[in-house]
């Protein structure tokens, strides 16, 4: 006699977690204008090694500790990495490209 059990078959947990994170992932796309109109600098850099909607909240997280930024937005299917630094401010580069790192990814050029 087998036992009901509340846990789902394995099949059945694998396509939930898979669903929870595409809904999860799915947040609208950010207006990075609203923080230039503020008088914040917006910088885009290339990021390689992000390869699933999960891989970003990592590196969002060590950019966002960085001093000085205001927020960032990682994007892992175009491989970037927007960031908002707070009004005059100075950010080197070698910062976001060393969280990158820590994040275990490889920067790549900054595009803007």
């Amino acid at each position: 006699m087998r036992i009901a059990s509340a846990w789902p078959a394995p099949a059945e947990f694998m396509m939930l977690l898979l669903l929870i994170g595409l809904l999860g992932c799915s947040a609208p796309a950010t207006d990075f204008s609203q923080f230039e109109q503020e008088g914040s600098e917006v910088r885009v850099y290339e990021v390689f090694g992000m390869d699933c909607p999960g891989c970003h909240g990592g590196l969002e997280k060590l950019v966002n500790a960085i001093p000085g930024i205001r927020t960032s937005k990682a994007n892992w299917e175009k491989q970037r990495l927007h960031v908002v630094l707070q009004p005059e401010t100075q950010v080197d580069d070698s910062a976001i490209h060393d969280a990158i790192k820590r994040a275990n990814f490889t920067p790549g050029k900054r595009i803007r």
